[in-house]
């Protein structure tokens, strides 16, 4: 009987040991498992697929397509030189006309190198008339001329490059337009690159509006469309299709571009709102 007890005693003593680590270890698990997070199925937001696009039904059944207007074009002109700028002719909002100059750089140091040119090329012409008269008469080596000659049309090279370097001293609009914002002031340093003003052409417009493909078969190249502008109600402009893109955007709609005149006061403005109603073919 004593036999029996001195094997039953550690055998209850390792069940114990045993229970505790599988008490313990389900502990841990619970304790890890309550500090992750975890998804609520009911406040987790459903994404959809695709972006309605900015189209609308009225009562009568027509479409109305919602867009956006923009410049026809827009850059921001930067010297191809560099310098110290002069003058500035405009200011932000001032209406400009193409080849209209608009900043001038200073261009006193290549003035002063177009003027030793000069001098070099009157020498170099001399030159070469002394040297002509004189091979013709057999008194020097051809090959002095040739020399000469080759120096003169060096000198000239030269002088059309230092030249070339002045004419875009002065920087001209590259077409009409109003000046939207002077990124530079009188006495600035100007280089390549570095934006001195931004221009946008609005004498013509560009209408952008987002179609859905199954209303694509309404749009064509060059087809007309009237365009009214959220601010002009009772004003209907005419656009022209100009673009129809290839590829659909984030919204999965394909973006539908016209060309649009301004009024005659530019009274259209980029960013300004408008929309186009059709008719669908029943």
């Amino acid at each position: 009987m004593k036999k029996i007890f001195s094997y039953l005693i550690p055998a209850v003593i390792l069940i114990g040991i045993f229970g505790g680590i599988a008490y313990k270890l389900k502990k841990n698990k619970a304790t890890a498992e309550a500090r992750v997070f975890q998804n609520d199925p009911a406040e987790t937001p459903v994404l959809t697929e695709k972006t309605p696009p900015q189209t609308t039904l009225t009562a009568a059944g027509d479409l109305v397509f919602t867009g956006i207007f923009e410049p026809n074009r827009e850059t921001k002109i930067s010297a191809e030189v560099q310098g110290k700028i002069n003058q500035i002719m405009v200011d932000a909002g001032s209406a400009v006309t193409k080849g209209q100059t608009l900043v001038q750089l200073d261009d006193a140091l290549l003035q002063l190198q177009l003027q030793s040119v000069g001098v070099q090329i009157e020498g170099l012409t001399a030159e070469v008339n002394r040297f002509s008269i004189l091979t013709k008469a057999d008194a020097v080596q051809g090959v002095q001329l040739e020399k000469a000659q080759l120096g003169l049309k060096s000198a000239q090279v030269q002088r059309a490059t230092i030249q070339e370097q002045i004419n875009k001293t002065t920087i001209k609009a590259p077409f009409d337009g109003v000046v939207f914002a002077k990124l530079n002031e009188v006495g600035g340093f100007a280089a390549p690159g570095v934006p001195l003003l931004h221009i946008l052409e609005i004498g013509q417009m560009k209408f952008t509006i987002n179609v859905p493909e199954n209303d694509l078969r309404y749009f064509k190249i060059g087809q007309s469309h009237e365009i009214v502008a959220d601010v002009f109600p009772d004003k209907k402009r005419v656009g022209k299709v100009s673009l129809i893109a290839s590829k659909a955007n984030l919204g999965n709609s394909f973006p539908v571009q016209f060309t649009v005149n301004n009024f005659s006061n530019h009274a259209l403005r980029a960013g300004m709102f408008g929309k186009i109603e059709l008719t669908p073919k029943k």
